[in-house]
């Protein structure tokens, strides 16, 4: 993992996403890429020196945002980190994934709002996207903790054989980023399971698409959401890994509802990594 994105707005849960993308550059040895999308009255990149000055407003703001970008740069390279920013004018969610792709972009950071409530005010509009959309990881943050670590992860799984890829990718990250995955099934009532089934299930999962030992772990409740955030938080996990199916639902755990109500209710950071295609 070379690159890890960091779209930023300046605001406080921003901060939280730059602090948190800090912290996984020095753990992983990563180039971060800070990124400032600004909306301007019209087209900047074509206007000349002598037409920018039509619009102090806009040329004050676009001034402000590369101070901001520097000062990002200055705090990463006092810490060894190898940085650069990036400065994207109108708002464009296909930019953005756009970018991510033609960069190779590994992975990308960002922050959300914390209250409960309608997605677009607890993710914005550009997280909600990139969770929908992305091809890469996707750590969505809140806020943090005195103490940064990131040592045990819970991820969620329902076993299924369509998600064996995608499993193969999270035991991937989880290598990289050195943190111990804890494997977890969610039993609700909707999708009941004895519980030496879901034993069966999972072990036979594992046998064909783990590359290594893995512990079962099992919960009761009524939500997968709060299934998960109950086994976290009784393990002190320093965050929540799910599989995101995209723009469709999936039955459980493939919803992307599932991943954005977990931002929602949970303090943790939030690891959603799309489903890949068999």
């Amino acid at each position: 993992m070379k690159k890890i994105l960091v779209p930023t707005d300046f605001s406080d849960c921003a901060k939280n996403a730059e602090k948190y993308a800090l912290f996984l550059a020095q753990k992983i040895d990563a180039e971060l890429v800070f990124l400032h999308v600004i909306n301007t009255p019209v087209d900047w990149s074509k206007l000349t020196k002598e037409q920018e000055n039509l619009f102090p407003d806009a040329k004050e703001a676009i001034a402000h945002s590369k101070q901001k970008l520097t000062d990002l740069i200055k705090q990463a390279e006092s810490i060894g980190i190898k940085s650069r920013k990036v400065l994207i004018f109108n708002n464009s969610n296909e930019k953005i994934h756009r970018f991510v792709e033609d960069e190779k972009i590994d992975m990308v950071v960002m922050g959300s709002h914390g209250v409960y409530g309608f997605k677009d005010y607890i993710l914005g509009t550009n997280t909600y996207s990139m969770l929908r959309n992305s091809k890469v990881p996707v750590v969505v943050v809140k806020n943090l903790p005195e103490k940064l670590k990131l040592e045990k992860l819970v991820f969620a799984t329902n076993f299924r054989e369509a998600t064996g890829h995608t499993f193969r990718e999270v035991e991937n990250l989880s290598e990289i980023l050195r943190v111990k995955l804890r494997i977890l099934y969610v039993n609700t009532p909707t999708y009941f399971l004895e519980t030496n089934d879901i034993l069966d299930i999972g072990k036979k999962f594992l046998n064909e698409f783990a590359s290594y030992e893995h512990e079962i772990n099992i919960i009761d409740s009524f939500k997968e959401e709060r299934g998960i955030i109950q086994y976290a938080e009784k393990i002190n996990s320093d965050g929540i890994a799910v599989i995101t199916y995209g723009k469709s639902d999936f039955k459980q755990y493939f919803s992307p509802s599932v991943t954005e109500n977990l931002i929602g209710l949970t303090e943790m950071p939030v690891i959603s990594i799309k489903l890949a295609k068999m």
